[in-house]
């Protein structure tokens, strides 16, 4: 592998996969740069304009998902701002109600499933996403959570102070949850326990086990991704280390082949050339706000057109944060057909919706293989 191409994909690999870990890092390997003007993509890059300058801030889809039901776990949209030098995260929760390609599934986390998976998937993702917040998306990033597992470990796994004991069994889902409460260093396998969990199998705790599990879990995807949030920061701290140089080689010929993105050489380096001095202080943490809601006998959780930010609780208009967090000068997808909250008064289940800036012809026809039955996971 030359040196020009090893440090694309380096910057490339390392940055997506932490980012979709929840955080926005690459890691800039300094001493050797491209030839002036390249701009090749790796294999499987699809080609396109991202629609960002030098100095434009933008704003990058995140979906961990598995590839067995193609429903994503995680979804989220962050913005690195080169001025600024900010990161910022809005997370979305994963039964977020949205209207999607033949009512099928109509929570937000079947939308990659309901595209086609691959890079059709992921571009319907980003159009159904960028409708509901008003966020121009420049780029997608889609990593399995068998990859987050595997890479984590190759890293050498990340410390973190679980806040307390959790314990979850569902056999169906082969999902078994068995943390200790404490700070520790997470293996892979722990980590995807910590991101996954979301409500206890009572029958494991005691009664004040379950008074003190509920200080931090309410059985909510909020919690969980507000807990997400917390480990995304910790991420950041440790790994954006010189340290893990020796590592990033096994990493990059495992991850390679399970990332789908749709970064360019040039976009890369663009990220890479200030994320180096970003120290976790900078980052701003968000999530849409809204209430879980009984739809034809199903969870989801309806969005009211703000946005909250994780550590104040403050929730404002979702233009507001937007227009100050989430910038970005057009992208491969912008609003079409802007979400606007219903009233309390309205009487219509389907959401209500109003011309934006753009169209965005659907990126493909294919249908969904995967099928829902509206049940909670944790």
């Amino acid at each position: 592998m030359n040196t020009r191409k090893f440090t694309y994909i380096t910057t490339l690999i390392l940055g997506t996969f932490l980012f979709a870990l929840g955080t926005f890092f690459m890691f800039y390997i300094n001493n050797i740069a491209p030839e002036p003007g390249s701009d090749t993509p790796i294999p499987h890059i699809l080609n396109g304009l991202s629609g960002t300058k030098k100095n434009d801030p933008m704003n990058f889809l995140v979906l961990v998902g598995d590839k067995s039901s193609g429903n994503t776990d995680s979804m989220m949209v962050a913005n690195y701002n080169p001025d600024t030098k900010q990161i910022s995260i809005v997370t979305i929760p994963r039964d977020t109600h949205v209207k999607l390609r033949n009512n099928i599934l109509p929570k937000i986390n079947a939308a990659y499933a309901a595209g086609g998976r691959e890079h059709d998937g992921a571009m319907y993702a980003a159009e159904i996403v960028s409708n509901l917040t008003g966020i121009n998306i420049n780029y997608y990033v889609h990593i399995n959570i068998s990859s987050i597992k595997k890479i984590t470990d190759m890293l050498g796994g990340v410390s973190f102070d679980v806040p307390a004991d959790l314990r979850y069994e569902d056999p169906t889902q082969d999902l078994y949850i068995n943390l200790k409460k404490g700070y520790q260093l997470l293996d892979g396998d722990k980590v995807e326990q910590l991101l996954r969990f979301r409500k206890p199998n009572e029958r494991l705790y005691s009664r004040e086990e379950l008074k003190e599990l509920r200080k931090f879990y309410d059985g909510s995807d909020i919690k969980r991704t507000e807990m997400q949030v917390k480990f995304i920061k910790e991420f950041i701290g440790q790994k954006l280390n010189i340290q893990y140089l020796p590592k990033f080689n096994s990493v990059i010929n495992y991850a390679f082949e399970n990332i789908i993105t749709n970064m360019m050489l040039s976009d890369a380096l663009k990220l890479t050339s200030g994320v180096i001095n970003i120290s976790a202080d900078n980052f701003n943490s968000f999530r849409l706000d809204g209430e879980d809601k009984i739809i034809n006998g199903g969870w989801f959780y309806e969005y009211n057109g703000k946005i909250i930010n994780i550590d104040s609780k403050e929730s404002l208009p979702a233009e507001d944060i937007v227009s100050r967090y989430f910038k970005s000068a057009g992208g491969i997808v912008t609003p079409s057909e802007l979400f606007v909250p219903k009233h309390r008064d309205d009487e219509d289940d389907k959401p209500t919706k109003k011309p934006a800036r753009s169209t965005v012809k659907n990126p493909s026809n294919s249908q969904t293989d995967s099928k829902g039955n509206g049940k909670d996971k944790p």
